[in-house]
């Protein structure tokens, strides 16, 4: 017997053990390519990395293998022929057709939705806040309550496809490898994709290896425009609120509470620390035949005595562009060195381009290491008159100038008519 005869045997021979150890190194060189390529780190994590070759291990190649291979295989005993049929023979067989989809569905619908997801958020928390990990808040808090749509939806457009070959063509032996093989591709089409990047991605946005709404977002170039309440809700009051004052525990739950107590709701909000005072900037909208302006205003200073605390109301802008609909949307992240004059040469590229700014935000953080400026801006064109790629020329000239590492732009055309 030739070594790559009794190497071809040994998947069929040791199902169980292959696929640990495939899945094992599949998830440990998955997550090594996005600290390279994605996260571009310059030292590797091998902490993490080994944190993610144990879910891969255990997970992956040991939990899935009981649902994939022993629980579907005694639930669905067809399967094991079913998949060794031609594609004629499967078309005519009704019962193993009606099996696979029962498979695809408990898989997409059931398993990872309610058991995959928690478990791989349950250990990406444990590995990026390894000091104090919060499972409550990264299973119920991020997944459950914010990631739960995008990520379903991300995870269907790749795994759906994907699960019905693995149950309609691979046998017994191959449905793990098969699993891992998809989500090693996934890895390597992003790799790819931001190999050539000078973006740098922060390592609780697109951390570990798996098909996530983050991770098409990035595939797919999407980003949603920001919506201006004062114009989407013109039925509506609106006001802006300003307080600032000695930061103590418990500021933000008052002041928040304090406008839900008297029927305002608060949309556009930033609240920051800075020293030793806390700065609030917030917008609030409410049904003015429901709640009483002053009502609100007394509630809000009422409740927030310590803060010096300014309201003012808010009203659609008098400008020709108050009735115009934008004919595209702008935005730009850009990730570099902390060092003056980078807001100052970003708002004067706008300004040349004719680009209105509609949200800018600017902050020091963190990024694998190092001390970086970060600046999001928003913008729209109304005129329609702005040249996209004399705009991004001139953005490049400002990331070299100043060095920054990233000054992403993004575009997406409205079509909009004065």
């Amino acid at each position: 017997m030739s070594t790559w005869t009794a190497f071809k045997r040994i998947p069929k021979t040791y199902p169980l053990a292959f696929g640990v150890v495939f899945s094992t190194f599949k998830t440990s060189f998955s997550d090594l390519l996005v600290q390279k390529t994605i996260e571009k780190r310059e030292k590797i994590d091998w902490r993490r990395n080994a944190a993610f070759a144990t879910f891969g291990c255990f997970y992956l190649g040991g939990v899935q293998y009981g649902i994939y291979v022993k629980a579907f295989g005694r639930l669905f005993p067809t399967s094991r022929t079913f998949t060794s049929k031609s594609v004629a023979e499967k078309l005519k067989d009704k019962v193993g057709m009606k099996e696979t989809g029962y498979q695809v569905f408990l898989d997409q619908f059931v398993h990872h939705p309610l058991l995959y997801f928690p478990v791989f958020y349950a250990t990406k928390e444990i590995v990026v806040n390894k000091d104090k990990p919060d499972l409550y808040r990264a299973i119920v808090t991020d997944y459950f309550g914010t990631n739960l749509k995008d990520d379903l939806s991300a995870l269907w457009k790749v795994w759906v496809p994907s699960t019905i070959i693995n149950f309609s063509f691979m046998p017994m032996w191959g449905r793990i490898p098969w699993v891992a093989s998809t989500s090693l591709i996934w890895t390597c089409i992003l790799s790819m994709m931001r190999g050539g990047s000078d973006d740098v991605v922060a390592d609780d946005e697109v951390i570990g290896p798996h098909v996530s709404g983050k991770t098409m977002k990035i595939y797919s170039g999407a980003y949603e425009p920001r919506l201006c309440p004062v114009d989407v809700d013109p039925n509506l009051s609106h006001i802006v609120v300003s307080a600032s004052g000695t930061d103590k525990k418990g500021l933000v739950h008052r002041m928040s509470q304090s406008v839900a107590d008297a029927g305002g709701n608060i949309t556009t909000s930033k609240m920051h620390r800075l020293g030793d005072q806390f700065v609030i900037v917030m917008h609030v909208s409410y049904d003015n035949e429901k709640v009483r302006h002053l009502d609100l205003l007394e509630s809000i200073r009422d409740v927030n005595e310590e803060l010096i605390v300014k309201v003012k109301t808010l009203r659609p802008r008098l400008t020709k562009h108050r009735t115009k609909a934008a004919h595209s949307h702008f935005s730009l992240h850009s990730l570099g060195p902390d060092r003056p004059g980078v807001i100052g040469s970003y708002t004067k590229a706008f300004l040349d381009h004719s680009v209105n700014i509609e949200s800018l935000s600017s902050e020091i953080r963190m990024v694998n290491g190092e001390r970086c400026f970060v600046v999001d801006i928003e913008a729209s064109d109304y005129d329609g008159r702005t040249d996209v790629e004399e705009f991004n020329r001139d953005l490049a000239e400002v990331k070299e100038r100043l060095g920054v590492k990233t000054a992403k732009l993004q575009h997406s055309s409205l079509g909009g008519v004065g």
